[in-house]
């Protein structure tokens, strides 16, 4: 019946006519549960990195006892504080993916592209965590983790700007919000980038560089959520 037709179907169609996309929509539902998906399955395995102590000294004799267990798991503590800050700096590439798709309205073919290039290098990080784990101190090992994060980085301010000049945003977004939001991916970028410089000289102090990239995100930048209404978009779409 003509009075149960969907208009924002009709919009949808007609934004896709001009446009001119073979791949363009509204509906985020199954980008959204692949990312998702990649997102804990990389959580998930990042436990493979660490492993559980079965012998101590060298040359490596059976654990026995529960001192000789303790050591163990002391002299592995390197690696669980690994996990530890890679599962956060997973779960904060998350929050910022859940974010930006908060105030986009549609996709195309170009934004579903970056979305995946984002992917691959979440999919990448528990690779890059057990490198890390097995030969932290190791200047290669270093520059290797913080290289992934100044690619998310930037990879991240990529899909924002792609979307904001793309006009795939919702309406009545402050610039003040679009600035954060590319702001915050250069940021975790040059925090990273600074410690890749930083591991010629020490491999530790790279290391404690990377506590920069939290102080940067709270204090550089306003929370976007500061310059929104209390009220989310008109077009935002249900559930989201």
């Amino acid at each position: 019946m003509a009075g149960d037709e969907d208009p924002s179907f009709s919009e949808e169609e007609e934004w896709r006519r001009q446009h001119g996309y073979r791949l363009a929509g509204q509906d985020f539902g199954r980008i959204l549960a692949l990312s998702d998906g990649v997102f804990a399955f990389a959580m998930t395995l990042l436990v493979i990195s660490l492993i559980v102590p079965t012998t101590i000294g060298s040359p490596p004799v059976p654990i026995t006892t529960s001192h000789q267990l303790s050591l163990a798991l002391l002299r592995d503590w390197g690696s669980i504080v690994g996990f530890v800050f890679a599962f956060v700096m997973i779960g904060v590439w998350w929050i910022v993916h859940n974010r930006t798709f908060q105030y986009i309205a549609r996709y195309d073919s170009p934004l579903v592209w970056i979305n995946m290039m984002i992917l691959i290098q979440v999919s990448l990080m528990p690779f890059v965590m057990g490198v890390y784990n097995a030969y932290s101190g190791y200047q290669a090992a270093i520059v290797l983790f913080a290289g992934i994060q100044v690619t998310l980085g930037l990879t991240n301010a990529l899909l924002w700007e792609y979307a904001h000049r793309r006009g795939l945003l919702k309406k009545g977004i402050p610039e003040a919000v679009t600035d954060y939001y590319t702001k915050r991916g250069l940021l975790v970028s040059v925090v990273f980038a600074i410690s890749i410089g930083v591991s010629f000289y020490s491999a530790a102090l790279a290391e404690l560089c990377w506590i920069g990239i939290f102080l940067s995100m709270r204090f550089s930048t306003h929370p976007p959520e500061k310059s929104l209404p209390n009220h989310p978009p008109a077009d935002a779409p249900p559930g989201r």
